[in-house]
């Protein structure tokens, strides 16, 4: 018999990240709605909540169990999640956490339980630790974060660099090493601090792994492949059959595997075969695992956990099952999911009167113009309607992105004033790879990966299961569409940075002091800032009393050939004239402070492209214009200011990019750093204060290149008195990069930094390992001095 809907679990408001069956009566749900809950057999279709944990202050990733003990009789669930901590309760009674394990500095991703009753942990802390009597008792470092790890029954474990720790599985006791799967696509074999085997063949990153037998063992991956494999490192087998990231792996004590992706999909593989598919109503199933009668449980994005079972006894009533197979067959299948669909060669509604040819088989038909997905059950002889394929992307939908094609090319906001990003993606890669594309283009930091994936999935359609939404989603802001400098616009830590050798922000593996590049600000919407001066100066034209500085007909022709030159530097660089500058120089230094924002933008990206133009010349004038702005009284406009100022730093950070910049600054190091004592940061204006410390980071790199030791000494107590008001990581990492930059090999900065109340500055609230690693790095030089 093939499986089937037994029972729903149905209590969580959002997305079911992790699944326990502690029996086949006992089961239990982890969810971003920041809770756990506790299931119970009601009888043979139904499961009602014995009790929800809501100790976390974050999303709940993680789930294992501690089997009952004399102290403990009713057992413990032991939970992890993205507020960084461990929290372990009564699994009879999960009102409050009988312990809080602290101690990672990341959310806690994974979490399994070793036979001797230990718990073994991985974060995006870049460790993985072991947890005896509530105490750690060993943690691994490692230059990057973890996927997969298989610990030992002797409770060692070690495990592989990697980006992210996202699954732990205990392999057998007969097993002597431990597993690591990585997002560097390869698995390690380990015996204490000894590799001894790698097994490579993934070509993206392993998401999990579980235990086959005494000799063998599943991987999964990004993708989209499961491979078995010897512990010698013989690759077995290759499962094919998900069209997307597997997310998670569990095998039956009968050696049946079962995994779970974001095709929308639980799949049951025999041997290498998939024998069966079991689509869900949503689109992505984060986790699957067996119970020990054989029935599957499941967790997904739609906030309900659902159990499948062969045995006819344990069917759901047929009002369940009915409504979940109409919940199936309404939902809207984008067409990237299942390829390329013509319409015109595909069969009638003839080819549902002919049986499939294997359980779990998925045809598409025309039926009245519209294509209909249908899968084979064949214990019930009979083909079920599991969603209607819609036209997620069409060929005439074409959008280009730096001279090539897309199916997207999203606007992402990036707060207050700042022209928007863009983020192109096609209907036919990983969201995560455009993801991370995007992140890497524009130097964003690496924790928004998830979120921009996610992004991607719900605004591409590949994730939006029924009608797609008429409204753009911005995935930072939650904005419909972007206006900047609009008043309901946030600001976001997202400040879009590229840096030939800035610190690190993903590892904290290398010396991040000194700093040797310079950081710069690349990233922009060309058509957006166009587009937005163009608006403004209509709105100019309108106004009595702007009229006179509005751009005339001539003057708003040459500034959109100014900025469409942008999209290629190469002839940007070669064109860019005395007029151009003007045109810009116009809306930047004239035109009234609400509106100057895209002028400065202009300006930030033409000093990146063309720095012999007259901009160099012109510095003078802009650093004027921007301390009058800052003399006027701003206290009811202190967005437009903190715009401006945020936009300013831009510039100046982009003009480090060449020698000739580098030193038109130094010349005039003294007027940007008296501007720079004069911008206060008000709330958490994060744009604002990553702009503001990355001048002064960058000055901390070209003074190491000068001599002026007051220049030095000054420039330190700015740095410092910066730190001592911003929790912001990325604001405090590039603080402390600064700050050890111009100690560095500097008898004059030390002996200046040890005489400052340091200890605020070296303990921040805000801990990452980089930072951790600048601080020790610090701490080291003054010790030197």
């Amino acid at each position: 018999m093939a499986y089937a809907l037994s029972a729903v679990l149905a209590g969580h408001e959002t997305d079911v990240k992790a699944v326990l069956a502690v029996s086949n009566d006992e089961l239990a749900t982890a969810s971003r709605d920041h809770t756990v809950m506790c299931w119970k057999r009601a009888d043979k279709t139904d499961f009602l909540p014995e009790g929800q944990f809501r100790g976390h202050s974050h999303y709940v990733n993680a789930l294992t169990y501690l089997k009952s003990t004399a102290e403990h009789p009713n057992g413990l669930f032991v939970s992890g999640g993205s507020d960084k901590t461990i929290q372990v309760f009564d699994a009879k009674h999960p009102t409050e956490p009988l312990y809080t394990l602290v101690g990672h500095a990341q959310n806690v991703c994974a979490l399994t339980t070793t036979p001797q009753g230990d718990i073994l942990s991985g974060s995006w802390d870049f460790t993985a630790k072991l947890w005896r009597n509530w105490e750690c008792v060993a943690t691994v470092e490692h230059q990057h974060s973890v996927w997969a790890v298989l610990g030992l029954a002797d409770g060692t474990f070690l495990t592989g660099e990697t980006k992210q720790t996202w699954a732990l599985r205990p392999i057998s006791p007969v097993l002597s090493s431990s597993i690591a799967g990585s997002a560097d696509k390869s698995i390690k074999r380990w015996q204490g601090e000894k590799c001894l085997q790698t097994y490579a063949g993934h070509t993206d990153a392993v998401r999990g792994l579980a235990v086959l037998s005494d000799s063998s063992f599943v991987s999964c991956s990004n993708d989209g492949t499961l491979r078995i494999w010897s512990l010698q490192g013989e690759c077995l087998n290759e499962l094919n059959g998900h069209t997307s990231f597997i997310y998670s792996v569990s095998v039956s004590s009968s050696g049946e595997i079962a995994s779970c992706g974001e095709d929308r999909s639980v799949r049951v593989w025999k041997g290498s075969h998939c024998v069966q598919t079991l689509f869900h109503p949503c689109p992505s199933v984060w986790s699957v695992t067996y119970l020990p009668n054989g029935d599957l449980l499941s967790g997904a994005s739609d906030g309900f956990g659902r159990v499948f079972t062969r045995s006819q006894e344990r069917l759901a009533v047929a009002e369940i099952q009915k409504a979940y197979e109409d919940s199936l067959a309404s939902q809207s299948i984008p067409s990237n999911q299942v390829g390329d669909v013509d319409k015109s060669k595909l069969p009638g509604i003839e080819a549902l009167d002919r049986p499939g040819q294997k359980e779990g088989q998925v045809i598409m038909v025309n039926i009245g113009g519209s294509v209909e997905a249908h899968q084979w059950n064949g214990s019930e002889g009979k083909w079920h309607k599991i969603g209607e394929v819609v036209d997620a992307v069409g060929n005439q939908r074409k959008k280009q992105f730096q001279g090539q094609d897309y199916d997207f090319v999203f606007d992402v906001d990036m707060g207050d004033g700042v022209p928007p990003l863009q983020l192109p993606y096609n209907a036919s890669e990983n969201p995560y790879k455009a993801a991370q594309d995007f992140i890497w283009r524009n130097e964003l930091p690496q924790a928004y990966l998830e979120q921009i994936a996610d992004f991607i999935t719900k605004n591409a359609g590949i994730t939006t299961i029924g009608p797609e939404s008429a409204n753009y989603q911005d995935p930072f802001t939650g904005a419909s569409r972007y206006v900047p400098g609009g008043a309901g616009a946030r600001s976001t830590s997202l400040a879009p940075k590229s840096r030939s050798h800035a610190p690190a922000t993903n590892g904290a593996s290398k010396s991040l002091i000194p700093n040797t590049g310079y950081t710069l600000f690349k990233g922009a919407n060309l058509a957006a800032i166009s587009g937005k001066i163009l608006q403004l100066n209509r709105d100019l034209e309108q106004s009595p009393e702007n009229r006179a500085v509005a751009l005339t007909v001539e003057e708003a022709s040459v500034l959109e050939q100014t900025v469409k030159s942008l999209e290629t530097p190469s002839k940007f660089r070669d064109t860019f004239s005395q007029r151009q500058f003007d045109v810009v120089a116009k809306v930047a230094l004239q035109w009234p402070a609400t509106e100057r924002f895209p002028g400065i933008d202009v300006l930030r990206l033409a000093i990146l492209h063309a720095p012999k133009t007259p901009v160099l010349d012109n510095i003078p004038k802009f650093l004027d214009a921007m301390a009058q702005l800052g003399n006027h009284p701003i206290s009811a406009t202190p967005k437009v200011f903190e715009t401006n100022a945020m936009l300013t730093m831009r510039f100046l950070t982009n003009l480090f990019a060449t020698e000739e910049g580098q030193s038109s600054l130094w010349n005039q190091r003294q007027e940007i750093l008296d501007l720079v004592k004069n911008i206060r940061v008000t709330g958490d204006n994060k744009n604002l204060s990553v702009a503001l410390v990355t001048v002064l980071l960058n000055f901390a790199t070209l003074t190491n290149t000068r001599s002026d030791d007051a220049f030095r000494v000054e420039l330190l107590v700015v740095v410092i008195e910066l730190l001592k008001r911003q929790s912001d990581a990325e604001t405090c990492l590039r603080g402390l990069v600064g700050l050890g930059t111009l100690i560095y090999k500097s008898t004059e900065g030390k002996q200046a930094a040890q005489l400052m109340e340091l200890d605020a500055v070296l303990e921040m609230k805000t801990t990452t390992p980089d930072i951790m690693q600048a601080v020790k790095e610090i701490k080291k030089l003054l010790v030197e001095a």
